[in-house]
């Protein structure tokens, strides 16, 4: 597979505090890449930041932002919406926000998709029903139902190279989520989608990703195949989240626990929760080493 999206030295800035420091990634034509961290980690940032929708005062820099053979970083902001139109597509955290609540759905559907194309766009989503409820608002649909409604907006409707999904499922329940998942699977293999897939749930990560980024104060700590990370996990950080799943605990044990802390402002971010934290963990921020950003495995073949 070839590269689809490469992302070399991102940073993005908000007043007083940096959400994103030096991250670097790749993502394949036909590939997942799960972005995972706990709540304010940055994951939402680099996403807002690779289709410059960054709020009102935020400042985004990068030595490299490429799709396809397309640079990004200088392009106008008139450039950059005709791109999201056509070669990105978003799917957005909350589908209860995420459509006009004054015009009726079938409408909204109208304004990116043709007549002709529409039956074919909602049986594909399991959503034809919708052709018979013309004059439906959104607060009519499920949460599932909208859902479906945004990935065929994002993904079928344009059928770009690069989907963005941010915590798609997180406000959906189990059996919802699944028949979700299954759909952007499934998009992936019809279309050869390349997709950012931004989570916080190691589950889905186990079961739509290829390779993970994990990501902490900002920066992207360890990088990897689903079966690396979840089998041999490098960085401290990583190793804490995947010691919390219930079903890597022996029976009758407790489980393993993260508790909350500070973000170190110079060193290591991770440092103040650090079990195997050093002196030179406080003092130096480490460089990524074989796709692991820690000191720890600096010396490491």
């Amino acid at each position: 597979m070839s590269d689809l999206l490469t992302v070399t030295g991102l940073h993005v800035d908000y007043p007083g505090v940096r959400a994103v420091h030096d991250v670097s990634f790749t993502l394949r034509r036909g590939e997942i890449l799960g972005l995972v961290g706990e709540s304010g980690s940055g994951k939402s940032s680099v996403c807002a930041a690779l289709t410059r929708v960054l709020p009102a005062g935020a400042r985004m820099a990068a030595r490299a932002v490429r799709l396809g053979d397309q640079e990004l970083t200088g392009l106008t902001d008139q450039e950059m919406r005709r791109l999201r139109a056509t070669r990105i597509g978003v799917i957005p955290q909350r589908p209860m926000t995420s459509l006009s609540p004054v015009t009726p759905v079938l409408r909204q559907l109208r304004w990116h998709a043709s007549d002709a194309d529409l039956p074919d766009l909602l049986a594909r989503t399991g959503l034809r029903a919708v052709l018979d409820r013309p004059r439906d608002y959104p607060h009519r649909f499920s949460g599932g139902q909208l859902q479906r409604l945004l990935i065929l907006i994002a993904a079928l409707a344009r059928q770009p190279d690069l989907l963005i999904a941010d915590e798609p499922t997180t406000t959906l329940d189990p059996t919802v989520q699944a028949q979700v998942l299954r759909l952007i699977l499934d998009l992936r293999d019809r279309l050869g989608l390349g997709i950012l897939y931004v989570t916080h749930d190691l589950a889905v990560v186990a079961q739509v990703c290829d390779r993970v980024g994990v990501m902490y104060g900002g920066r992207l700590v360890e990088t990897g195949s689903v079966e690396q990370i979840f089998a041999s996990p490098r960085h401290p950080y990583t190793q804490a989240l995947l010691s919390a799943l219930p079903g890597r605990a022996p029976t009758g044990s407790r489980l393993g626990r993260l508790t909350p802390g500070p973000v170190a402002r110079q060193g290591c971010p991770f440092a103040p929760r650090c079990p195997v934290a050093m002196d030179v963990c406080a003092e130096q921020d480490p460089q990524p080493v074989l796709d692991v950003r820690c000191h720890h495995t600096e010396d490491s073949p």
